[in-house]
């Protein structure tokens, strides 16, 4: 919410000076009229960001920003306040400049005659699709105020993953992180002191010490070179997965990685089926749910396979037929859809589904944690000890040497 400063005639025609806050001229100048003040001028104060609002603006909207910012909007139309009020009153405690900074413009659209879901929809970046489809539902339906809950638990839960997730690569990243800062060490500033000593006896080195010196010299006088390869290399990973092509092979290969393959392949299929459980919930039709929620999922593979989903359910098939001929599904899956459609309650079998998942995905990291710590362990230590035995090797004939 910004602030203003005015110069305005009151209602004896006197002058009158001052400062408030509100989210935009028309509304600032609205309330000084209803305070009996007939603005002159109005001039809003823009004041310099410090270098924390700087850099909260350039990371954007976080997750969790947003969880909060639901969790509150939720309260708020629950104790029965109108969605405008709960904005502006929104804005003042939202401390992300982003969020703020949208929240005005959704404020703005909102009295300019848009709805709550068309004024976030013109934000994709911040609200995603399952949180405009939700609102949307609640506007439709007159229950806002269950799926602003709705997608309160939605981001929770999601939240929830992604925690679970990062926590299972902290070691790998840390044990890596690791490796090599102790190989750059050894290549930068052992090696050479090695290989000074070695160069004064003129002996013949053995084949892995000749590589490993090679390796130094390079690191030591084009390390440049490399870094701007390294660059270069993701620079060009990016943009190729920004192609329509490109996304559909990344996201086909990382359902296929060693390791953390099946952990993605659980996550998309997690996310899928708790998007497509809310989306139900709320009353929108099965197929544009099936469509907004192979969106959130994230994975190109998924979405083309829930697409043919879409097109076997509007030809007239249940739902649990073609996601088992998909085979991109977990068989519990559609076994438990197909219950759920006999009795009734698609919504709350989906519900279920997703807590089924979340359990599995936390055991899953647990297993994942396990195996790679001593696998990562092994390899560190493998790196250390080829370094180590190829600079020992020649020590092994410097007697023969120093002999002759």
């Amino acid at each position: 919410m910004a602030v203003f400063s005015y110069l305005a005639r009151d209602l004896d025609g006197g002058l009158v000076t001052g400062a408030t806050a509100g989210v935009d001229e028309v509304m600032v100048r609205r309330e000084l009229r209803g305070n009996g003040l007939y603005v002159i001028s109005l001039t809003e104060n823009r004041e310099r960001e410090n270098l924390g609002a700087r850099l909260a603006r350039l990371r954007g909207v976080r997750l969790g920003d947003l969880v909060v910012f639901s969790q509150q909007l939720a309260a708020m139309v629950s104790a029965g306040i109108p969605i405008l009020e709960c904005l502006h009153e929104l804005i003042e405690e939202t401390d992300n400049p982003a969020l703020r900074r949208a929240l005005v413009k959704v404020a703005q659209d909102i009295q300019a005659g848009s709805t709550f879901s068309q004024a976030l929809a013109r934000h994709p970046r911040i609200f995603s699709e399952l949180f405009v489809a939700l609102v949307h539902a609640g506007e439709t339906g007159g229950v806002l105020e269950a799926s602003l809950h709705n997608i309160a638990d939605n981001l929770d839960k999601e939240m929830e993953l992604r925690e679970k997730v990062k926590s299972a690569f902290v070691y790998p990243i840390a044990v890596l992180l690791v490796a090599v800062g102790v190989v750059s060490f050894m290549l930068l500033f052992v090696i050479p002191v090695f290989q000074r000593v070695y160069a004064q006896f003129h002996a013949q080195l053995p084949a892995p010490t000749r590589m490993l010196i090679a390796v130094s010299t390079f690191v030591q006088h084009s390390l440049w070179i490399a870094l701007l390869g390294l660059v270069g290399l993701a620079l060009g990973f990016r943009a190729f997965i920004a192609t329509e092509k490109g996304k559909t092979t990344w996201d086909r290969a990382k359902l296929r990685l060693p390791l953390v393959g099946r952990l993605i392949r659980k996550i998309v299929v997690t996310r899928f089926v708790r998007t497509l459980g809310a989306l139900v919930g709320a009353g929108v039709p099965l197929l544009a749910a099936l469509e907004t929620a192979s969106r959130v999922a994230n994975n190109a593979e998924f979405t083309t396979a829930v697409r043919k989903v879409s097109e076997e359910v509007s030809r007239g098939a249940s739902l649990s037929a073609p996601l088992r001929a998909s085979r991109r599904f977990p068989n519990l899956v559609p076994r438990l859809v197909q219950s759920g459609e006999e009795s009734g309650d698609l919504e709350g079998m989906l519900n279920k589904i997703a807590h089924f998942l979340d359990r599995d995905i936390e055991h899953s990291v647990r297993r994942l944690t396990a195996l790679m710590e001593p696998v990562l362990t092994i390899i560190l230590g493998g790196i250390v000890g080829a370094i180590v035995i190829s600079l020992y090797m020649p020590i092994f004939t410097l007697a023969t040497v120093i002999r002759r």
